[in-house]
């Protein structure tokens, strides 16, 4: 090897073109490239030019640490997380700046070149502002220092890391810590490094993965972008902050100490390595470290350093040589005249040892140091390096709280507002709050043939007004109010109610307060409150942000069901019964323009009667409630339509006037409130606009017979604002004309500016998109109007009500940032549908709840569809859907989703039995499809953690977090209703795994002298719950209080039963007995224990380290049981820890290969017929196996006897699954072979393959009763059904290492 110590001689052109010229006349093939100079003036690119490979980037791509003004820019362009910044070559401009930033900008930097010592971290302003004064001002670096950058100053832990690169593939070398400062505990003036260990601890796996992703690989890519070449060293200085990784500078080149302490643990050779990245072929390269092994350096500088260096002091106690373990590098040092080693520079030499243990490591390397001295002024060196690393304690545990979910304050909450609910109670009510859901009993009451009315709604922004100005109750009344009123529409008496609060932060006695507001409308309708969802959710809502939805549930006869406009006439009356103010209608164009117009609300109000109320008081008046005026009318048939003016009186006044009619509405007799002329003249508005955005002092509109009197003498307040007429055919012209409103309006407008021209914007916002098609059940029916409701079906003789409600949390927050909003829909219906089958009830119909901070209808219409989709899979029937815009409470990229479910179930059949469970009997559980839709605010913890993006791929699977963590929650409906319809199913209850996780979902269904006992041993965990609780150093307890842990529903069974409930369970949802029943000793002690869950947990985390299998599939034909195999690989919640990564088949044309392709699998055909010897073909697949790196074989229909070279070749790694339980039946025709034995049951075997056939080791056998009156057909089609859940799940066990295969050909657990 030649080298070559130019010193200066790159500077001038003709010295680079030199050095290239020396270079070829000594056939040099590679040159690397040290120091940064001589790659910032351009040697790289005429060594490049000369035909001579050079480890290094030319000129531009130097520019990455050459120019640090560039760099930033750089990574601005590309997305690499780095420090705010600003860059300045005018002082004044510079501290000025330091002194006004937003942020500590209190990190200076000369832009260019300075030798590493160009950067200042300054303790305070003032010392910013000296080095700019000295950087800049007196160019102390040159020009250098021409141009500054001033950054924000970031906290937390500063790590290296180093990737080599050939400008396409970059790969990580392992991180390393510098240490920057001259002195023990960080103290004393920057230097370019006193020290360095490797491998550094402090950065977690998932942080080095996002460093990975975010940092280096977008580098390169910006690079190429930006046409700029770039091979050799991209050096990454890092702030590990509590935002995740952020960049503090690049190198573009090998920078010490680090180097030093990274190169001795490479075992890879370091010249292939390079060669690599200089030809374009790193991709073709794994770099391959030592294990187990750390690296130690401290360096040795000379006295005065680093203001100056001490030159010409002899060393001793240098060793004599070089060793495995110990190891010396020379910088700044030179011999004298005597050979004598001596100082000649600041950092002299650096001293580095390699253990197994760092700690040890760190001992040597300091004692190392300690052993080499200088002569007359001495060394200086530090005796603490990886001590930061060394007292490095475990992260934090985190739980459901630290990320802002109290859920003790929300049960506290619920204790607070039972006695509001009991004060609700009516006859029909069932139970109280707590439970899965409301149960109302409908016989209690007098309906011959009742029909189901529904109601949604919300309060729009004039919840904003009630929270600032503690309006609280009158917005719960509202909200009562505003469901209820509606209901009336329908003609229907309201008699069950939920309500759903949601909140950035649970403040216990204002959501107290908002509940008493609704229990106080409750009573007042004689309506019950039957339950509540209360939802938490810090990443969506600001701390003081709420808002809220309801849900009434009313009863009609069938013959009462308004509107009845088959019944309208000329002449009759359109009655208005006067509202109690604004209602809740456009609040959010109001509250904007009065703060537009510097309207304080708190002012006194000249409106509104009582002159000590304030504005926001009388603008919160809550809306009236006409339930106990109307309902008996009502009932008694008296009216013929009913319209809630909500959205305008002009738009009300329309959805009560079929197609044929027309009305003048006439305000000559009728008083407009007068708020609404205090209203028009702060606000300079036209009559016009508040008759279609407000109720103008009517809440209420009826249509009645001409002859009736009932508005004169039961209706209060009512007046005839017009009589229908009919409306000619081919008429022009407004349907509605308004007479004398205007004149009226005017003058009470006066003594405020009087009428102006402003307008009020609309607040409908509609669906415009079609909808996929939902199956409408056949008890649905629509109203004249186009209003759904339910008849009850005639089947039930004891008919009971089930209401439900929930939300999806801030699951919607990675709908959001993700832009994947098609599923969170089919949450939300999951949630609710579940928790009322809790209740032993089929679900029959749904409504949903949308509000956004910007309406965006492509938007709203993809989570609509989603709703679709959850309906359909519930077997229930969407009633409606209400939409609300409302900029005041959410930011525009934001939307909040509520559902209500309603199911029936017999009054018999009610669950849970609490007072049939006892000890003994069977848990089982069906899974869940992952995290579900709880504790996603610990999820975003956890995220922010580890320093991961919803786009990085999950370090449990091959898709990314976002995809991971937005698959949906899994709808029982379809799995449990068919078994709860069977007389003597034994199920005594079904506990849903929502929030609380398994810890409190359970005993929502055990008495307190009960308790359960899982075994962890028998289920699985997704390997989601595997990765938060390593990610976010969560516990075992934490984490099976806060999440459903794999067992997303739990049956307690009889154990009579159990078997039988089982079979129909088993292979098609994947169920499992998990544990059982039993007695509780000690009240003090958990209803919940789940033994080997510790165990289970460290299990699933050392899986996370180990990479997935490889696994290919051969077939011959269908590929049934491949699509099985392809399903769970994809579904991480099955926890196979492998892949199908290739399918072979011997025949063209099969269906297997198209679900190969469909799934994006590659496939090969390789004909048999194409070989003329059998161990021919089969060394043909196994070299396409071998080279597709192929971990296990499955076989899967693939008809051809295998060669014993191949079964050797894959010993222990070859599997199939054979239709009988093996010993009995191998071969063919197995079914028919059983069914003519008179067998009681067959299956399915899993097995490892040998040279016999069918006798391998079985992994897993699946049995399958034989019923009386089997067929072939029928048998077959079952134990297809075991198939698909046997054949996966004995390669998940084989893949997992959970099962092996030993040197005496038998199938062992591996489990430990």
């Amino acid at each position: 090897m030649n080298v070559l110590e130019p010193q200066k001689l790159w500077e001038a052109d003709e010295e680079r073109m030199a050095i290239a010229k020396w270079c070829q006349l000594n056939e040099i093939s590679l040159v690397v490239i040290g120091p940064e100079n001589p790659l910032a003036l351009g040697l790289g690119d005429v060594l490049q030019k000369a035909g001579i490979a050079c480890f290094g980037p030319g000129k531009q791509g130097a520019q990455i640490e050459a120019d640090k003004k560039w760099a930033k820019e750089f990574m601005l362009r590309h997305g690499i997380p780095t420090a705010r910044y600003e860059s300045f070559t005018d002082v004044n401009k510079a501290k000025k700046f330091i002194r006004s930033a937003p942020y500590a900008a209190l990190v200076v930097k000369a832009a260019g070149l300075a030798a590493g010592k160009g950067v200042v971290v300054a303790a305070n302003v003032e010392e910013a502002c000296q080095a700019v004064d000295e950087i800049l001002g007196q160019l102390i670096y040159g020009q250098a220092g021409a141009t500054l950058v001033v950054e924000e100053l970031l906290e937390g832990e500063e790590v290296s890391v180093l990737a080599f690169t050939d400008g396409k593939t970059i790969q990580a070398m392992l991180p390393a810590q510098d240490h920057k400062r001259l002195g023990n505990g960080d103290t004393g003036p920057n230097t370019g490094g006193m020290g360095a260990y490797c491998p550094c601890p402090l950065i977690s796996k998932q942080a080095l993965e996002l460093v990975q992703r975010a940092v280096l690989e977008r580098s390169i890519k910006g690079l190429q972008q930006e046409r700029i070449a770039y091979q050799g060293v991209l050096y990454a200085g890092l702030m590990l902050t509590p935002d995740g990784p952020r960049v503090l500078e690049f190198n573009c080149r090998f920078g010490d100490p680090e180097t030093q302490v990274i190169l001795p643990l490479l075992e890879s050779d370091l010249f292939e390595v390079m060669q690599a990245c200089c030809r374009g072929q790193l991709e073709q390269l794994t770099l391959r470290w030592r294990s187990g092994l750390s690296a130690v350096g401290v360096i040795m500088a000379s006295a005065g350093y680093p203001e100056s260096a001490t030159k010409g002091c002899v060393i001793t106690g240098l060793p004599a040589a070089n060793t495995e373990t110990q190891l010396i590098f020379h910088s700044g040092l030179t011999v004298n005249a005597q050979q004598e080693p001596v100082t000649n520079g600041g950092r002299v030499l650096i001293a580095i040892a390699l253990d197994p243990s760092l700690r040890q490591a760190a001992e040597q390397a300091t004692k190392l140091a300690e052993s080499i001295s200088f002569a007359g002024a001495g060394a200086q060196y530090r005796t603490d390096i990886a001590q930061k690393a060394l007292k490095m304690a475990p992260a934090p545990s985190l739980s459901y709280k630290d990320s802002g979910v109290d859920i003790d304050a929300g049960d506290a909450l619920v204790q607070r507002i039972k006695p509001l609910s009991r004060g609700t109670q009516r006859p029909g009510v069932l139970g109280g709050l707590g439970g899965f859901g409301g149960l109302f009993r409908i016989k209690e009451l007098n309906y011959r043939q009742p029909v189901i009315a529904e109601a949604t709604q919300g309060v729009g922004a004039k919840i904003q007004l009630a929270l600032q100005h503690e309006l609280y109750d009158h917005i719960g009344y509202d909200l009562f109010a505003m469901c209820a009123n509606q209901l009336l529409e329908l003609g229907a008496e309201p008699v069950a109610f939920l309500d759903y609060i949601a909140c950035g932060k649970l403040q216990v006695p204002l959501a107290a307060q908002l509940v008493k507001g609704m229990a106080d409308g409750c009573r007042d309708a004689r309506c019950a409150l039957v339950g509540g969802e209360t939802a938490e959710m810090p990443s969506l809502y600001a701390i003081g942000q709420y808002d809220m939805a309801g849900y009434c549930v009313g009863l009609v006869e069938e013959s009462r069901v308004l509107p009845r406009f088959d019944s309208y006439q000329a002449g009759d009356l359109l009655v208005g019964l006067p509202s109690s103010g604004l209602h809740c209608a456009g609040f959010n164009e109001l509250l904007t323009q009065l703060a537009a117009a510097g309207v304080n609300l708190k002012d006194r109000s000249p409106v509104g009667g009582d002159s000590g109320l304030s504005l926001a008081q009388v603008l919160g008046t809550p809306t009236r409630l006409y339930v106990q005026q109307l309902l008996p009318h009502l009932q008694a048939g008296e009216i013929k339509g009913v319209a809630h003016v909500t959205h305008g009186l002009l738009h009300d006044v329309e959805r009560l006037l079929p197609a044929g009619y027309e009305v003048t509405v006439d305000f000559g007799a009728v008083p407009v409130p007068q708020v609404f002329g205090w209203l028009a003249g702060q606000l300079r508005l036209t009559a016009q606009t508040l008759l279609e955005r407000h109720n103008c002092g009517i809440g209420m509109l009826l249509v009645l017979p001409q002859a009736s009197r009932l508005w004169r003498t039961s209706l209060p307040g009512a007046k005839v604002l017009g009589i229908l007429q009919s409306r000619a055919a081919g008429a022009t012209g407004a349907r509605i004309q308004v007479r004398n409103f205007e004149e009226q309006l005017e003058e009470l407008a006066r003594p405020f500016g009087g009428l102006g021209s402003n307008q009020l914007a609309s607040e409908v916002v509609e669906l415009t998109e079609p909808l996929p098609s939902t199956v409408v059940r056949e008890d649905c029916f629509e109203n004249a109007s186009g209003r759904r409701l339910t008849r009850l079906p005639a089947h039930y003789t004891d008919p009971i009500l089930i209401l439900g409600t929930d939300g999806v949390g801030t699951k919607l927050k990675i709908a959001q940032q993700t832009g994947r909003n098609g599923s969170v829909g089919i949450d939300l219906v999951a949630m609710c549908v579940n928790d009322i089958l809790c209740n032993g009830a089929e679900p029959f119909s749904f409504s949903s709840y949308y509000a956004c901070g910007k309406w965006q209808p492509q938007l709203a219409a993809e989570v609509a569809a989603g709703v679709h989709e959850g309906v359909r899979q519930a077997n229930s029937s969407f009633i409606d859907a209400h939409l609300a815009a409302l900029p005041l409470l959410y930011e525009p990229q934001v939307y909040d989703l509520a559902g209500f479910a309603l199911g029936i179930a017999e009054g018999g059949a009610i669950l849970p039995r609490l007072d049939e469970i006892q000890p003994g009997d069977v848990l089982i559980g069906l899974p869940s499809s992952g995290v579900h839709s709880n504790g996603f605010s610990l999820v975003h913890t956890v995220l922010k953690r580890a320093g991961l993006g919803l786009s990085d791929r999950a370090p449990f699977s091959e898709r990314t977090l976002g995809e991971e963590l937005l698959v949906p929650t899994r709808i029982y409906v379809q799995a449990l209703a068919p078994l709860l319809a069977q007389a003597g199913h034994g199920i005594k209850a079904l506990a849903h795994i929502t929030g609380g996780g398994l810890t409190e979902n359970i005993p929502r269904v055990l008495r307190k002298e009960l308790a359960v006992r899982l075994d962890a041993n028998r289920f699985q965990l997704p390997p989601v719950f595997a990765w938060l609780a390593q990610a976010g150093n969560i516990t075992p307890a934490e984490l099976q209080r806060t999440y459903n842990c794999g067992l997303g529903l739990i049956l307690v069974v009889a154990p009579q039963q159990a078997e039988l409930v089982m079979q129909q369970l088993r292979y098609t949802q994947r169920a499992v007995v998990v544990g059982e029943v039993v007695a509780r000793k000690d009240a003090r002690k958990p209803q919940v224990l789940v033994q080997h869950f510790d165990s289970l947990l460290a299990r699933s985390q050392r899986l996370l380290l180990v990479p997935r299998r490889r696994v290919a599939v051969l077939i011959s034909g269908t590929g049934s049981n491949l699509q099985a195999l392809i399903d769970a690989s994809r579904d991480s919640a099955q926890a196979l820890h492998a892949d199908i990564r290739l399918v072979i088949s011997n025949k063209p044309g099969v269906l297997g290969l198209e679900r190969a392709s469909r799934a994006g699998i590659p496939s090969l055909v390789i004909s048999h017929k194409d070989f003329a010897k059998r161990e021919d073909y089969d060394a043909e697949l196994t070299r396409h196996l071998v080279a597709a790196r192929i971990d296990i074989v499955c076989l899967a229909g693939f008809m051809r006897v295998l060669s014993a070279p191949f079964v050797r070749h894959w010993r222990g790694r070859l599997i199939n699954i054979h239709p009988s339980l093996l010993p009995k039946y191998p071969g063919l025709h197995v079914q028919q072979q059983a069914l003519e034995a008179g067998e009681s049951e067959s299956g399915c075997t899993v097995h490892f393959v040998d040279e016999g056939v069918d006798t391998g080791a079985v992994l897993l056998q699946a049995p399958v009763p034989i019923l009386k009156g089997d067929t072939v057909e029928s048998l077959t089609g079952r134990i297809h059904q075991a198939e698909h859940w046997a054949y996966p799940r004995a390669l998940a066990l084989l893949a997992n290492g959970s099962l092996a295969l030993n040197a005496e050909g038998k199938c062992v657990s591996k489990i430990n």
